[in-house]
């Protein structure tokens, strides 16, 4: 698909989908983008708030959203430049970028220095973002939550061939960054399978390089490892440009729930910057590929580089700049680093895209084993996606509202997964996919963790950042799939529907309800009621999942139930927080305790719908049994379909190895003669056979392909 097709359908699907949900384009437009920046890792939970208000001397103050990177400690600003024109493409010029920039600038000076008050009413949604706005950069650097601004123009424009680069002088004593997401490198990114990378020279930061000794660790492994001695100036200068895109996701993820910056970190840097590389663990990065100067003596390009231990101690350095607490400088400041080089150059395959994660992951994980980082933290990489995958595949939701067929809901496992097959299909075949995987019914991981852990009760977890609540998530998931892999099946997966069901439909519910505010806080009182509900059900009952599946809605009595209890969780928010921000003290435990023993009646008529307990258990316990099955089954399907030759060819490399016992040498010969003659094996001679294959691969045999 090229660009101009690519854009005639990104307009009409806009004004359809506007249409549809009587909405305008631009909304549809600022919603669409914001999601896939939100995949794409540039933004995290944005909150989409349009705003244009005209201050003293005409001067205009707009922007579109709005979001926080906590790990970067950075506000970030977005503004949508829309035409809707279907039949030219408009140009973004240097003028209207500097216009668009300027105006979202105005909002934030105005609401640190000035008075919004002034052009607002008290109820205005302006006045109470102005006001957070305020409070986090607060009225000094070094107590300020916000250390740098970032501020992205959305548009269905294509750059002015007169724009040469964007740089962008500091504001408010901080640096500032602006990013151009036009219609061409939305294309560019929905049609590859990888995120835009880093990839740079040192020359750029005015650096002749890194030294560094290369570590002799074997002609077997996939990779290379180097020793090296990195500037600290340069760490801070490449955090200060690229911020948190540096960090990979887990690390990413802890820093932001870390806080803090360390003091010892802080000290050393103030006071004896020599002594850094002998006071500093150091960091640890894993690179695409490197390159070398001409002597060899030093590195001096890096394509992709993941700090994947360090962040606090690179975030430190940048934020040291930023602070001007570096009196002393950083000319003497090197950091001890650990560079793993993958050597992969060429764009990714999907299958090299889940090998390179999971060799990072596993290195992370090693790097990260000091410090308070779990296992949940690397649970993008976990198997439960791949099952969760399959079972979207499989499973088929029930027609409804007149559809003549059934539909899927896509568990997105990666980026671009719903999106991609797309791009080669005609419009009567895409029509067709959108039929049968509507975009309505896509789940990301992501929103998965935060539906399912409001069923779960943890309303503070879900009102957290979406890194931070997915790690939270992640923690029930690997406790279930360590003990119950079983329980990971159809029934599992529908009521992973049906929690995306409930939050969505109640966050709709919330936002048409007489009661709420314009602006107000839905993010934080659907998770809330939710908990809430799930909390006071009697302990031998439960809300009626099948109804729920069938008519892939609520049934109107829990709908009533849920919007009743949400009423109560925003007079409850909106008092706790008394003229404060709500976001804020929802995702303390305490809130949640307190809501959670607030006086609520359930309703009769609630109550008398709800299904015995037992009913429910006695479904996920079929549903268990019958997944159980179905896995021995399909074990037993694949090791037939390898055939005797290929078994025995096995059982010949790990004689003549002397590998095994003699016992399961016999065993592994006797089943291919036993495959030989056209059995499937029983599930306990498939179990003991990969018991006895894993064996094998322990002491270092490799199966082959």
């Amino acid at each position: 698909m090229e660009l101009e097709e690519f854009r005639l359908q990104y307009i009409d699907a806009l004004r359809f989908d506007a249409e549809h949900d009587g909405s305008e384009p631009e909304v549809q437009f600022i919603s669409k983008v914001l999601e896939h920046l939100e995949d794409m890792g540039e933004v995290n939970d944005p909150n989409p708030i349009s705003f244009e208000i005209r201050g003293r001397r005409g001067r205009i103050m707009a922007f579109d959203a709005y979001a926080y990177d906590e790990a970067d400690n950075a506000l970030i600003l977005i503004a949508s430049e829309f035409s809707n024109n279907r039949e030219s493409i408009p140009v973004l010029t240097n003028t209207r970028i500097n216009e668009i920039v300027t105006r979202m600038e105005n909002f934030i000076d105005e609401s640190v220095n000035g008075h919004m008050e002034d052009y607002c009413d008290d109820s205005d949604e302006a006045i109470i973002i102005s006001k957070e706005f305020r409070q986090k950069i607060g009225k000094s650097l070094m107590t300020s939550e916000i250390l740098r601004f970032r501020f992205i123009i959305i548009t269905d424009h294509i750059l002015s061939k007169q724009v040469k680069s964007i740089s962008q002088e500091d504001f408010i004593e901080r640096p500032a960054e602006v990013q151009l997401w036009t219609i061409d490198r939305i294309f560019n990114s929905i049609t590859s399978n990888s995120s835009e990378i880093i990839e740079f020279d040192t020359s750029e930061f005015g650096c002749e390089g890194v030294q560094f000794l290369k570590a002799e660790i074997g002609s077997e492994c996939e990779y290379e490892a180097y020793l090296g001695i990195i500037p600290g100036y340069l760490l801070a200068q490449m955090y200060l440009k690229w911020g948190s895109k540096l960090l990979q996701g887990n690390v990413r993820a802890f820093l932001s729930a870390r806080g803090k910056v360390n003091k010892g970190i802080r000290d050393t840097i103030i006071n004896a910057p020599y002594n850094f590389f002998t006071y500093n663990n150091g960091i640890a990065i894993v690179a695409r590929s490197i390159g070398f100067s001409e002597d060899g003596q030093r590195i001096v390009h890096f394509k992709d580089p993941q700090i994947i231990n360090g962040g606090q101690t690179t975030a430190s350095l940048a934020n040291a700049i930023i602070k001007k607490e570096d009196k002393k400088g950083m000319d003497n400041l090197f950091v001890p680093m650990k560079l793993t080089v993958l050597n992969i150059d060429d764009e990714l395959s999907e299958e090299q895209v889940d090998q390179y994660n999971s060799i990072t992951k596993t290195i992370s994980q090693c790097a990260n084993s000091q410090n308070a980082v779990s296992d949940a933290d690397f649970f993008s990489n976990h198997p439960f996606h791949v099952m969760m995958e399959k079972l979207s595949e499989k499973v088929l939701a029930p027609p409804v509202g007149g559809n003549p067929f059934q539909t899927t809901w896509f568990y997105e496992r990666s980026r671009g997964k719903w999106e991609q097959p797309q791009m080669q299909l005609t419009v009567a075949e895409r029509k067709k996919y959108c039929e049968k995987h509507p975009k309505s019914q896509v789940i990301k991981k992501e929103k998965l963790a935060k539906c399912f852990n409001s069923i779960l009760m943890n309303p503070h977890q879900v009102c957290q950042s979406s890194a931070i609540n997915f790690s939270k998530f992640a923690s029930f998931i690997e406790e279930l799939y360590q003990n119950s892999r079983d329980s990971i099946n159809e029934e599992f997966f529908k009521k992973c529907v049906c929690s995306v069901i409930i939050f969505d439909t109640l966050d709709k519910l919330v936002g048409k309800a007489s009661w709420y505010p314009k602006g107000g806080n839905k993010a934080q009182i659907v998770p809330y009621a939710i908990a809430k509900l799930f909390s006071l059900l009697p302990k031998d009952s439960d809300i009626d999942w099948h109804s729920i599946w069938q008519k892939q809605t609520l049934y109107p009595i829990l709908a009533d139930e849920l919007s009743r209890i949400a009423y109560v969780a925003h007079q409850f928010l909106m008092e706790e927080a008394n003229g404060g921000i709500v976001r804020t003290i929802s995702r303390t435990p305490a809130l949640w305790t307190k809501f959670k023993a607030l006086p609520f009646k359930l309703s009769d008529n609630f109550v008398s719908s709800l299904i015995s307990k037992e009913e429910t258990k006695a479904v996920e316990a079929s549903a268990k049994r019958a997944h159980k099955f179905n896995a021995d089954i399909d074990a037993a399907v694949e090791i037939f379909n390898l055939g005797y030759d290929y078994w025995i060819g096995v059982y010949n490399e790990l004689t003549a190895n002397n590998i095994l016992t003699y016992g399961d040498l016999t065993f592994i010969k006797s089943m291919a003669q036993y495959i030989k003659k056209g059995n499937l094996l029983t599930t306990a001679q498939c179990k003991r056979l990969v018991k006895i294959i894993n064996k094998a691969e322990d002491k270092g045999y490799i199966m082959p392909r």
